[in-house]
């Protein structure tokens, strides 16, 4: 049998999809310059963010259910050093991906001298979504803490199920 068939090509596409959307809210969310601005009539990155937020919500249960299904597969396999290492190396991942998403809140407040509820910010008194900060609810860390929070979650799906039926 090919590797080709062993992936799972619709989930395959799908998370690629979710890849092309994090870089089409990234395109679509404006570079703060200091001393120029937008005119804040619209927020184009929102018409693809919440479409994007709700196929990254699919992915995340689609990618739960998989591992989870995968896990009970592989178990007979695996010793219980190796069925071990896949949640560390998720909660390892998550930790990871928060630190990323703290940099970018950091870098981004720097980009706009402070956030809404600082007056010399470029974004004071516009709220949290706005033509700016689009890139703070979906990028490449958030999808990194979802998948590896629902591997970590079918694991523990997984693990229960296995400690029911041995029970």
């Amino acid at each position: 049998m090919s590797r080709i068939k062993r992936i799972n090509k619709p989930y395959f596409i799908f998370l690629t999809w979710n890849v092309l959307m994090i870089g089409a809210v990234r395109g679509l969310t404006f570079q703060h310059e200091p001393g120029r601005g937008v005119s804040g009539n619209g927020n184009l990155g929102l018409l693809v963010l919440f479409p994007s937020l709700l196929t990254f919500l699919i992915l995340c249960i689609w990618t739960t259910t998989l591992s989870k299904w995968w896990l009970y597969d592989q178990r007979q396999s695996w010793g219980g050093r190796a069925h071990a290492f896949i949640p560390l190396v998720a909660l390892l991942l998550c930790m990871l991906s928060v630190f990323l998403e703290l940099r970018i809140m950091d870098d981004l407040r720097i980009q706009l001298n402070g956030f809404t509820n600082d007056p010399n910010s470029a974004v004071y008194r516009f709220g949290w979504l706005n033509q700016y900060t689009n890139i703070l609810f979906y990028n490449v860390p958030i999808l990194l803490f979802g998948l590896s929070f629902s591997i970590l979650t079918g694991w523990l799906m997984e693990w229960k199920l296995r400690s029911h039926r041995s029970a």
